[in-house]
């Protein structure tokens, strides 16, 4: 089944999401999924995004919150995949969660020594070196949702 024919597919399945081209893949709740046309991994992630809309990942609070949310989504991922006999790939998975754990043990890094501070909330992280508190800050992320 082509691309295209995919989408059709899960546009007429799923009624209730509005399915949109855009830069990269995201789910945007509580409704939209954006899509990249030209992936060669278009499928599964199609279907990854459309987990999370599925799953009501509408937020998360903390580091670990987002890798559970992956987690369950690249799960349910699995599962769509064998509904809609899709291959799907145990290292791209496995690769795509490895990709956050490294994305977010960045976003916790000191600025002053570099070692990895503890999460005290969504905004704050404490380094145990420097016994200080920071405001945590954002990076550029690659990722999809």
């Amino acid at each position: 089944m082509s691309d295209s024919d995919f989408l059709s597919k899960l546009i007429s399945d799923y009624p209730q999401f509005s399915f949109k081209s855009g830069k990269k893949f995201k789910f945007r709740p509580k409704k939209t999924i954006f899509y990249v046309s030209k992936s060669p991994n278009f499928k599964p992630l199609l279907l990854h995004e459309l987990s999370h809309a599925l799953l009501g990942h509408f937020s998360f609070e903390t580091s670990l919150e987002r890798l559970q949310i992956e987690r369950d989504a690249w799960q349910k991922t699995s599962e769509l995949c064998a509904l809609y006999s899709i291959p799907f790939s145990e290292d791209f998975f496995t690769e795509e969660l490895d990709s956050y754990r490294d994305w977010l043990h960045k976003k916790t890094l000191c600025r002053v020594c570099g070692l990895s501070c503890i999460e005290l909330s969504s905004t704050s992280l404490y380094c145990p070196k420097c016994q200080k508190i920071y405001s945590k800050i954002s990076t550029p992320s690659k990722h999809h949702s």
